[in-house]
């Protein structure tokens, strides 16, 4: 008990840090922020939602107030995100250490680069509670309760750039929660062959990355 309750905090502490001295995500001041505050007029019609920030009304839901208590400042925002986080946290240790750590990492990432799907990790999450968060965490995500006009917007933002990996790493936990609910024998090996796939994968990226660099004559 001693040993989560401190690795949880040094989680929190070091996610906090790393969030004040950090630039925020570039999306969400443009996108995100705009986006919580004209929900209402979108549901009237009276504008349309942001094409980076098309997702259901439950997420709206879920980040509107959290939103409203950082005063739709960016940085507050993704800060209230990650202490909130920290319940999630400490769910996460039901699936076993493998789990705790996977959580770890895959929170941390979205939370640092994609932290509009951290409410979608939660959501995933809480299918350790009940199995119809694994039916209510892809609508979340999806722009259910909108306009029909945003799911062209999400086809759109799927394909656009590396957000791939952002809705691969909501798959994954969503694929781990899954056993850990139905098929509790083989989680921890579907932990490690999508951990083996993930590592693979963004090395490959990186080399590409490092490849598509331009070099300069010193």
């Amino acid at each position: 008990m001693i040993f989560e309750v401190l690795a949880i905090v040094a989680i929190i502490a070091v996610r906090t840090l790393w969030i004040e001295v950090r630039p925020i995500p570039h999306d969400i001041e443009p996108a995100i922020m705009p986006g919580l505050k004209n929900i209402r007029k979108v549901l009237h019609r009276q504008t349309i939602v942001s094409g980076r920030a098309p997702y259901g009304i439950i997420w709206y839901a879920i980040n509107l107030p959290i939103a409203r208590a950082a005063k739709f400042n960016g940085r507050y925002w993704v800060l209230y995100l990650g202490l909130i986080d920290s319940i999630f946290l400490w769910l996460s240790w039901t699936m076993g250490w493998l789990g705790f750590l996977t959580y770890i990492f895959i929170g941390t990432f979205q939370l640092f680069r994609a932290p509009w799907n951290t409410s979608i990790n939660w959501l995933i999450l809480l299918t350790l509670v009940s199995p119809w968060f694994l039916i209510i965490a892809p609508i979340a995500k999806l722009p259910v309760g909108l306009p029909l006009h945003a799911f062209g917007d999400t086809e759109r933002a799927l394909f656009f750039k590396h957000n791939f990996i952002y809705y691969g790493l909501l798959g994954t936990l969503w694929l781990i929660v899954f056993f850990n609910l139905f098929l509790p024998s083989i989680r921890d090996e579907s932990i490690f062959a999508q951990g083996f796939g993930w590592g693979f994968l963004l090395a490959y990226l990186f080399i590409r990355g490092g490849r598509n660099t331009p070099t300069h004559a010193s």
